[in-house]
């Protein structure tokens, strides 16, 4: 096998991927942190010149989709997912028509029109690379680019290494390694990464009580899969855990975005 087609790491299976359809992830997900207001002052020059049609891959429920929307003319925003799709539809209804939502995987999508940028905000890991890759690169504009963005929380939490083993005794992904997703496309050869960015630490407070529901919204903590009663038992003891480290049941985190863009590499 060539390392252009070599098969993606194992926690980034179907199966996996499939969780994201479950209802009940889909409503957790607000209970997730929001983007960095910064995330979209990054992102908007790597948009091109107006006017702007963008594809958004894996939309989710519009938590990257709407700080994007009003800096672009046209955004097309695709979404596998029912139950994620009519949040963010139902969230960004005050976008009017310069959202297009479409009920889709990305790799069903027609790629019909040439976009000036393709985002994807956690979501591309779970693609099939060899198959949207080389529609991506032949549907953006001279000057396009595709555009990888995550959040995640900066630097450690005082409960991070019982975090840590709670979160490999409970996650059904038990195949679950450490990775990068632009590395791991540059190491197939078939991304080639143009630049990388990373937004000021944002202080971000929530209940306790959110901050344990939004791991369901995460790989490998979908409650119909892990069963009624492992789900207890995980909150129980995230709850006991944390609640030792804050006040008045009020979580504070600091929250940061991370930014790469590039070009597909033409096969």
């Amino acid at each position: 096998m060539t390392e252009t087609h070599r098969a993606k790491p194992r926690h980034l299976a179907p199966e996996y991927a499939e969780q994201f359809g479950d209802a009940e992830v889909a409503a957790a997900y607000e209970h997730r942190p929001p983007y960095p207001a910064e995330t979209f002052a990054i992102v908007e020059p790597l948009l091109g010149p107006r006017p702007r049609r963008v594809l958004e891959l894996g939309a989710g429920t519009g938590d990257f989709t709407i700080g994007l929307a009003p800096r672009v003319d046209h955004l097309v925003a695709v979404e596998p997912s029912r139950a994620m799709l009519d949040r963010g539809r139902h969230r960004g209804g005050a976008l009017g028509a310069r959202v297009e939502w479409l009920a889709v995987p990305a790799e069903d999508h027609a790629f019909d029109r040439q976009y000036s940028a393709v985002v994807a905000a956690e979501a591309f890991h779970w693609l099939d690379w060899h198959r949207v890759l080389p529609r991506i690169a032949a549907s953006l504009t001279a000057g396009g680019q595709l555009i990888l963005a995550e959040r995640s929380v900066a630097g450690t939490l005082p409960w991070d290494p019982d975090l840590l083993r709670l979160i490999q005794e409970y996650s059904t992904n038990q195949d679950y390694v450490p990775y990068d997703t632009a590395t791991e496309l540059e190491a197939r050869g078939v991304f080639t990464v143009r630049g990388r960015a990373r937004t000021g630490a944002v202080e971000h407070r929530q209940s306790l009580e959110g901050y344990v529901e939004s791991f369901h919204s995460r790989n490998g903590f979908s409650r119909a899969r892990q069963g009624a009663g492992r789900a207890r038992e995980f909150d129980e003891q995230l709850t006991a855990l944390v609640r030792r480290y804050c006040r008045d049941d009020v979580v504070e985190l600091a929250v940061e975005a991370r930014i790469v863009w590039g070009r597909p590499v033409d096969a």
